[in-house]
């Protein structure tokens, strides 16, 4: 079967967001303090000293996982660790895998936006490759490719 444009356009974003992740998770666990980043006053907002964690959560999360994920789409391999994701519900677990990722993206910028606002470029920019992941992972010719 086919890989239908849907999916070329859900790897992009998963690309984007996984590039985007990287370097500021890198950036965040090099300079905990925020100053490189220009968000050293945001931080008294946060429940954590320093950014070390929102820099784990990104590195991992936002840029790992995509990476992973984009790999995992693209060749679809049959792992018994994820056999149970799959018979769960009847979709090969990396696009299961993509949902959850946009969902907890969108758990991300809501607590975000909560804590510190949403006044920033990259958090639309990130909000709207959010919902870009959702909505190409949805698009039923995709789900029928991972069915």
């Amino acid at each position: 079967m086919k890989r239908p444009v849907a999916l070329w356009l859900l790897i992009l974003s998963l690309v984007f967001l996984a590039l985007g992740g990287l370097y500021g998770g890198v950036a965040m666990l090099t300079d905990p303090s925020g100053n490189s980043l220009q968000m050293a006053e945001i931080l008294p907002l946060l429940p954590v000293p320093d950014y070390t964690l929102p820099g784990l959560f990104l590195l991992f999360v936002m840029g790992v996982a995509p990476l992973f994920l984009t790999y995992a789409l693209l060749a679809r391999p049959t792992w018994k660790w994820a056999d149970a994701i799959t018979r769960w519900n009847n979709h090969h677990w990396a696009w299961t895998g993509t949902v959850a990722l946009g969902v907890v993206l969108a758990i991300w910028l809501a607590v975000e936006g909560i804590m510190i606002g949403f006044e920033w470029p990259i958090q639309y920019v990130t909000a709207v490759n959010g919902i870009l992941i959702l909505l190409f992972a949805l698009v039923p010719s995709v789900r029928k490719y991972y069915a």
